[in-house]
């Protein structure tokens, strides 16, 4: 029985990710269409879809299992459209995983290198695992909506009945856990702890792998490759990620210790996925999967934190300004602003709960 736990925990936050990824993969380049990206796509994806959906139903003061019978169906067929959808894209997988193998030796050496050190945060996220204090709330908030089958209805130091919970109603990340437990019966602390904290490790770094990707590009200047300088960037951002515990703020700390909480997601995941988004918008021809990423990952900073209903609108509406400035077109900078709307309606409804 345990074993069956496992692969459906396991399939929930590996496979189910990547096909999902497929739909905004579908509409970008192929050169971007890698399966990391899919990957980072398919996690937006699932945020973006369990904000839209979980919302009314906290506000509402719904059942915790109404909401895992509507999510599942809708997640059932968004993978679906995806499969279908993902048809055209498994050709550009091939030819980009090909493309890895006639590269030089020394980026060779130099992507194993950097995968050598992921993967040793990776053993250490799990085997030096860190309980951070403010579990106390999260997985308690996990449990509780597990187990009374109630959405912050319940005090999570007490699990007193308390009236709905307004600061936290808008950002159900603790709820998404939840969600994941009930489907796989496993725990929502072993979850968090020793899946999550793991898996989103990865996940934070195909999001830094796809900004070097844009960052260096395959376009050849003064007769080398910059697209060969992919894995230097990607090592240097594992040294910074593992020394970077300067303080219990940092952005390094939170993506170590504490990924699996809002906050750690916001630091580590969001902000990056956003500045790759912004990368993508200030170029001068935007495929439409890139639209598609952006707006998933502005509705996921709110998933994630309800910060984020000050944070993101400020940091976009400066970006747009920006990337107008650029490409010396108003509407260009409209488009952009105009994608945060989404937030600014969940800023409405948190003001009204509040």
């Amino acid at each position: 029985m345990e074993i069956i736990q496992w692969c459906i925990l396991l399939t929930l936050v590996l496979p189910v990710p990547f096909f999902l990824g497929m739909i905004p993969v579908k509409y970008m380049t192929s050169l971007q269409r890698t399966p990391a990206m899919t990957y980072v796509c398919g996690w937006f994806v699932s945020f973006f879809l369990f904000e839209l959906t979980a919302v009314p139903f906290i506000l509402l003061e719904k059942s915790f299992t109404s909401l895992v019978v509507t999510y599942t169906v809708i997640i059932g067929v968004a993978l679906v459209c995806s499969v279908w959808a993902s048809r055209p894209v498994w050709g550009d997988f091939a030819r980009n995983i090909r493309g890895a193998f006639s590269l030089p030796l020394l980026v060779k050496l130099g992507w194993l290198a950097a995968f050598f050190l992921i993967g040793v945060q990776l053993y250490m996220a799990v085997s030096y695992d860190h309980y951070d204090g403010d579990d106390a709330y999260y997985i308690a908030v996990s449990v509780l909506t597990d187990t009374f089958d109630t959405m912050y209805l319940r005090d999570a130091y007490t699990g007193y009945l308390y009236p709905l919970d307004a600061r936290h109603a808008l950002s159900p990340t603790p709820v998404y856990q939840a969600w994941l437990s009930r489907l796989s019966g496993i725990h929502p602390a072993v979850i968090a702890h020793s899946v999550l904290s793991v898996v989103w490790l990865v996940f934070m770094y195909c999001i830094y792998g796809q900004i070097g990707n844009r960052l260096f590009p395959i376009t050849k200047k003064g007769g080398r490759e910059k697209s060969n300088y992919r894995p230097l960037f990607l090592i240097l951002i594992a040294v910074w990620f593992a020394f970077g515990n300067v303080s219990l703020y940092t952005t390094e700390t939170f993506a170590m210790t504490r990924t699996w909480q809002g906050k750690g997601m916001m630091a580590g995941m969001v902000l990056p996925a956003l500045f790759l988004c912004l990368l993508f918008l200030a170029l001068d021809k935007v495929p439409s999967g890139a639209w598609l990423l952006f707006e998933c990952v502005l509705v996921s900073a709110v998933f994630a934190t309800s910060i984020s209903f000050m944070l993101v609108p400020t940091v976009v509406g400066v970006s747009a300004v920006l990337i107008g400035m650029k490409k010396k077109s108003v509407r260009a900078a409209a488009c952009i602003f105009a994608c945060c709307v989404p937030c600014l309606l969940l800023a409405v409804c948190y003001v009204v709960v509040k």
